[in-house]
């Protein structure tokens, strides 16, 4: 194949813009980009130095891609997924509409790559599922898993763009003294924390705690019990959460230092004497997951802790769903 044919429906937003820098970034074999949105075509994107048309997706000929990254709504994903795929397009789709699909692969490549087949849709996970299951795989393996007990704290970036308006807005009107009336929230998020990211649903838990339960079960192809709780933080770009795991086999936390450190998509972060551990500003704008505090349960046997921090636009969004079709690029040459 001399070059891929692709197309990005929700050009214009923070991950379809954020496909597009990556797809830059690393060379991907381009050889055509339609992009496409549901609403606001008319606008332009740039990509390698070119400024490229923004197209009404009711009206695109699928036939003329050969790969499709969806980052629109998940009412977009749901009408005009099936529509590419029966033109032969393979999909990779970042909303959360079919990643429960029994039929459709939920992927991370570093984890469960083979999970794809001969499949044309693929969903890629929820930002904060992705992160914890590329830095649980290695342990998953050499060890086993029995539970897992995490608290994610989420930049307002996993909204979108008016979030990020809105955090800087209110930031200024809190160190000016003036009234801050929420806007993207119920309860401001300058300055403040919230216990909660998404609606509630079963059992009080949240949309975002639910998918971290049920994407990670998928993922690994197990029932492993994992308990979330999902943290909204006044921070911009990349998810840092907070993983408790019990293991099933006996560990050297040296020797799971050492797993991680030679593990794919991994950067050990974790001398805390010397003040290094891994934080959301370091995370961002690379495609690493960075682990650290990694240390033993004082009270629990095979207890291990430790913090796992990314870039929920790149690996958690964009990057996630490149290496998908990268890794599907041999089987096309």
């Amino acid at each position: 194949m001399k070059g891929v044919r692709v197309a990005i429906l929700g050009a214009t937003g923070l991950v379809g813009q954020k496909i597009l820098e990556i797809l830059a970034e690393r060379e991907f074999p381009v050889r055509s980009l339609t992009a496409l949105a549901t609403e606001g075509h008319g606008r332009t994107v740039r990509f390698r130095g070119e400024e490229i048309p923004v197209r009404g997706v009711e009206s695109m000929d699928w036939s003329s891609v050969d790969v499709a990254f969806f980052a629109a709504s998940t009412e977009a994903s749901r009408t005009y997924a099936p529509i590419a795929t029966a033109h032969g397009v393979t999909v990779v789709d970042k909303s959360s509409y079919f990643r429960m699909d029994p039929l459709v692969p939920l992927v991370v490549p570093e984890v469960n790559m083979d999970a794809v087949g001969d499949a044309r849709l693929i969903a890629s996970p929820n930002c904060s599922t992705i992160q914890m299951v590329v830095a649980l795989e290695p342990i998953r393996r050499e060890y086993g898993l029995k539970r897992v007990i995490v608290s994610t704290y989420q930049a307002v970036s996993g909204t979108g763009r008016e979030a990020m308006e809105t955090l800087t807005k209110e930031t200024h009107e809190v160190l000016e003294h003036h009234t801050v009336i929420p806007t993207t929230y119920p309860t401001p998020i300058a300055f403040n924390v919230l216990p909660y990211c998404d609606k509630f649903g079963d059992d009080d838990y949240t949309g975002e705690e639910w998918k971290l339960t049920r994407e990670t079960q998928k993922i690994f192809r197990m029932s492993l019990p994992v308990s979330a709780t999902a943290v909204r933080v006044p921070v911009y770009i990349s998810h840092a959460e907070s993983v408790y795991i019990e293991t099933e086999k006996s560990f050297e936390v040296s020797s799971v230092r050492e797993l991680l450190a030679h593990s794919p998509g991994l950067r050990v972060v974790d001398d805390p004497a010397q003040g290094v551990v891994p934080i959301p500003l370091d995370a961002a704008d690379q495609d690493l997951v960075l682990v650290g505090r990694i240390r033993r349960d004082l009270f629990v046997d095979n207890g291990l802790h430790m913090f796992v921090v990314a870039d929920n636009l790149r690996k958690g969004a964009a990057t996630n769903a490149i290496q998908i079709v990268e890794s599907l690029l041999s089987r096309w040459a």
